[in-house]
This record gives C-alpha cells, sequence and structure tokens, in this order.
C-alpha cells in the first residue's frame, strides 16, 4: 500500500463522509448553499480570520469549535452575513437550529460558514427552506456539488483527495476550498473543508491543522486584503480503524506529511485561479540572519505592488525587488545581494548582469515563475506564494456588489 492521489478526489473521499449542494436561491441559478457530514461523530479543529470583523458564521464556530464532537459544517456563498447586525446572527442561529433537528445531532456539532458581500441581511428563509432537500440529497459523490456551493469570483472548484497506509490501515484525507480574492496570509480569503477517516486526538489534529496552515495557506497571496470570513475546517472521524494517534510519533508525522500535502496542493489552485491572475510567483529567500528574517523579506515582496505589476508586465524590473527587501527595514550588504530569476541570475553580489535581461525577460512570460533572493548573510530561509495584479483585477473588483 502507497500514497495515492485519489482520482476524482474530494471531501467525500475518506470513509463515512457525504455532501450536497443546491441553489436556495441566495445567487440566481448558481449553487450557492452546501452540506458536509460525517456518518459519525468526528472530532473537529479550524483556524479563523485574524480579521477584528468576524463574520458571524465565524463567531458561530468560534464559541462551539473546543466541543468534544461535530457532525457537519454547512456554508452558502453569495452573502458573507457579516457586518449586517444582529439579525446576523439570528441566521446563524435559525441555520443550526433547523439542520441540527433534520439530522438528528445538537444544534452545537454544527459548524457554520460564509462567504460573499459583506453588509447584506443573510436571506435565512431561503436556506431555512432548503435544509429538508439539502440534506435528503446528501450522496458519496456530493463533494463536488458542496465545493460547487462556495464558490464566489471562483472559476474552478478545488478539490482533492490522498490515501495512505498507517500501521496497515488504509487512511484518507479530502478537502475542498474556494479563494480568488481578498487572500492574504492569517488567513487568506477563503473557505477549506478537510475531511479524514483518520483516529487522531483533538490536540494532535489541532496542532496538525495549525502546523499545516502557517506552512502553506499562511504563505501566499493575491492581494493584500484579509478576508472577514476565512474559515479552515478538519473533521476527523476514526472510520479507518488506524490505531489512534495520541503523540506525536511515526503515525502522527505521517498523518502532518500527508495533511501538508492536500493543503500544500489548495493553497496554489487559489492563487492559480486568483481574481485576474496571469502570472504565479514562487518567491525563495535564502541567506537571511534567521527564517524569521527571510519570512519578513519574502511577504515584503509577495505584497509589493509594484512587484505585482512587474509580473503583469512581464519586466524583470530587479529594482523593485531590491526596494522591497529595504522595505523591511532589516539591515543588509547590497555587495553581497543576489537576485534570479527562474534560476538565472539578473543581479549578483549587488552587480547588473545585463547580458540576462533578455532571457530573463522571456522567462518572465511563463504562467508560473520562481524569484530566488539570496542575502549571503546567513542561513535563514523562506517560501511565498504570490501573484500578478492585472488590468482583470482591477475590473473584477471595481463592480464587485454591482
Amino acid at each position: 500500500m502507497a500514497t495515492q492521489r485519489i482520482k476524482n478526489g474530494s471531501v467525500t473521499s475518506p470513509k463515512g463522509f457525504l455532501a450536497s449542494g443546491l441553489n436556495c436561491g441566495i445567487k440566481k441559478s448558481k449553487l450557492d448553499l452546501g452540506l458536509v457530514v460525517s456518518s459519525r461523530a468526528a472530532t473537529a479543529a479550524a483556524t479563523f480570520t485574524k480579521n477584528t470583523a468576524k463574520a458571524w458564521p465565524v463567531l458561530w464556530s468560534e464559541e462551539i469549535i473546543d466541543r468534544k464532537s461535530h457532525w457537519a459544517i454547512i456554508a452558502n456563498s453569495g452573502n458573507a452575513n457579516c457586518f449586517n447586525g444582529a439579525v446576523g446572527r439570528r441566521a446563524v442561529l435559525d441555520t443550526v437550529k433547523h439542520l441540527a433537528r433534520e439530522l438528528e445531532v445538537p444544534a452545537q456539532s454544527i459548524l457554520v460558514s460564509s462567504t460573499g458581500v459583506i453588509g447584506k441581511a443573510l436571506p435565512v428563509k431561503n436556506i431555512v427552506d432548503a435544509i429538508p432537500a439539502l440534506v435528503k440529497s446528501l450522496s458519496k459523490d456530493g463533494g463536488n456539488r458542496a465545493a460547487l456551493a462556495i464558490l464566489t469570483t471562483d472559476t474552478c472548484t478545488k478539490e482533492i483527495a490522498y490515501s495512505f497506509p498507517i500501521e496497515g490501515r488504509e487512511v484518507r484525507i479530502g478537502a475542498i476550498a474556494k479563494g480568488a480574492g481578498m487572500m492574504n496570509p492569517n488567513m487568506a480569503t477563503m473557505l477549506c473543508f478537510i475531511s479524514t477517516d483518520a483516529d487522531i486526538s483533538k490536540p494532535l489534529l489541532k496542532k496538525a491543522l495549525r502546523e499545516s496552515v502557517t506552512e502553506t495557506f499562511n504563505q501566499v497571496n493575491v492581494d493584500t486584503d484579509m478576508s472577514t470570513n476565512d474559515t479552515v475546517y478538519l473533521l476527523a472521524n476514526g472510520m479507518a480503524r488506524n490505531r489512534k494517534i495520541v503523540k506525536e510519533d511515526r503515525s502522527y508525522r505521517l498523518f502532518l506529511s500527508h495533511l501538508k500535502r492536500v493543503c500544500r496542493y489548495l493553497a496554489k489552485e487559489l492563487i492559480k485561479d486568483g481574481e485576474g491572475v496571469e502570472h504565479i510567483c514562487e518567491i525563495k529567500i535564502k541567506g537571511a540572519r534567521s527564517d524569521f528574517d527571510a519570512q519578513k523579506i519574502a511577504r515584503q515582496i509577495a505584497s509589493s505592488m509594484l512587484f505585482k505589476t512587474m509580473l503583469a508586465g512581464e519586466d524583470p524590473n530587479w529594482g523593485r525587488v531590491v526596494a522591497a527587501v529595504g522595505a523591511t527595514e532589516l539591515p543588509f550588504e547590497p555587495k553581497k545581494l543576489d537576485i534570479g530569476f527562474e534560476r538565472i541570475k539578473i543581479l549578483q553580489h549587488g552587480r547588473v548582469l545585463k547580458k540576462n535581461l533578455p532571457v530573463v525577460r522571456k522567462a518572465l512570460k511563463r504562467k508560473e515563475i520562481s524569484l530566488e533572493v539570496n542575502l549571503n548573510l546567513g542561513r535563514g530561509q523562506a517560501r511565498f506564494l504570490t501573484t500578478d495584479l492585472t488590468k482583470a483585477y482591477v475590473r473584477i473588483n471595481s463592480w464587485y456588489t454591482t
């Protein structure tokens, strides 16, 4: 038994998970309400946006995430249910009350997410009226419909699943995600629902998710805006019947490595489908005085509007990289600085390699490119994924609510 990517894998690939999606009328015709359910009580972990203007679904789920067990995730698109007064919290309570009755589970075991426009009342009656049909249509093949139901400006679904052995038992991790704009670390504007049939303790599940999110979803951006609704949920129902993972041993490390693989794949798919994105860039920082410094430099470059527009114009303007490095206010030595794209150096020990400019310009036409920055000051290193900033991004966001 070896690690395998599951064909057409989704959030329902692990044992015991069902999903569904339908249109309840928040949007005109596209799917806008999704549901993921475990057939037995699951252990849950989550990470949420650090934005202090949190949406009502985030506030509800933060309240209940430390409970012993959870059964379901319900999510809508087309409305963020955020900054809309007490009616927003009432909408969450009505949703979980009716869904709990239909599923015959406690209301406090249902996690909630919303995505869409901020400041509008959520048409909760549409959701409540659709819940019986949503539950009735739950199926093992429903992962794709749930993935479709959470899309906003995305052009495609993001779904993945892997199987792998733990002590001779097949374990699976599956996931769906959405996100295209308002994507900035802590976290990106995204929803991600992950399921696994692994048997793992809640403390280790939380630790694994936190580390995975830190290394993947928190290392990407499309723009520099943090959403009010960002959420990653992870449900583990234990139906793989592996020996329960209760310590950081080989089984835990196997689980963690595959969880990171799932998250890393989704993080890249999210920014590839970013609003107006034509180029994505992996920024690789080496030779910093510490990993912390390297991370700070990587984030500064990735968030620079001038760097992002440089990518859009396919322009090898290395000066914008230098400026971003300096903008961190971290001391560096210009005569030691190396900068290159696609392993082609454009700056070596602070001196421009003019002969390489035409080659680099050609390399910048690729959809996926890499930037390498070496400060030659120490052993600190970091990686970060970013995108260009195009006219299409401006157009999409200039009429988002109209």
